[in-house]
């Protein structure tokens, strides 16, 4: 839409009524370094794999 200047309008904000739960505790928490190990863990299974199988 235009407004009386001929100019587009940009489309108004929420002024802040959108909320995003910021506080939402989860069920499941891992600690970092479980993610980290996994994550060497699983490198070290494909690397083991890839040397083993071609």
């Amino acid at each position: 839409m235009l407004n009386k200047k001929g100019q587009a309008r940009m489309p108004s904000s929420f002024g802040g009524l959108v909320q995003y739960y910021s506080e939402y505790k989860s069920k499941i928490t891992i600690k970092p370094y479980i993610v980290i190990v996994m994550g060497i863990a699983l490198v070290a299974v494909v690397v083991g794999l890839s040397a083993v199988f071609g």
